[in-house]
């Protein structure tokens, strides 16, 4: 069942905080825009804009993709190299196999895993960090 608009507002919010906190300068520019948050990657090699679609949070895992300044998503061979794992077959998208993901649950090989079981333990905070760390920030 997805939250009243407000109340995911204010999840989405809190959820911004502790990832700051937790992530500090890791966290860059993070922000909410609506029911996503979006934060911008930067390496030597390149910058990408990373957004965690909340929309059905937390009812739902945040959907993780890497998206241009248009809110599109990117192509596979403008991810950020090793990033993903390569088309979803379901999804028919870009995605990162990440635990905490909404491809992740959705994936065949993740089936017997749910997300009602991991959802207190893959919050932002927590997501981010791997998500930074896989993408070698």
């Amino acid at each position: 069942m997805a939250l009243h608009p407000a109340v995911l507002e204010g999840l989405l919010d809190l959820e911004v905080r502790q990832a700051r906190d937790h992530l500090g300068a890791r966290a860059h520019d993070l922000r909410r825009d609506g029911a996503q948050l979006l934060m911008t990657l930067v390496r030597p090699d390149g910058s990408w804009i990373l957004r965690l679609d909340g929309r059905d949070y937390d009812a739902e895992p945040y959907d993780a993709t890497l998206v241009d300044r248009h809110g599109r998503v990117l192509p596979l061979e403008q991810w950020i190299p090793g990033f993903a794992l390569g088309i979803h077959s379901s999804l028919d998208i870009p995605f990162v196999c990440v635990s905490g993901t909404r491809a992740f649950y959705a994936h065949e090989s993740h089936y017997a895993q749910r997300w009602d079981t991991d959802r207190y333990r893959h919050r932002a905070d927590s997501l981010l960090d791997h998500l930074l760390r896989k993408a070698g920030l």
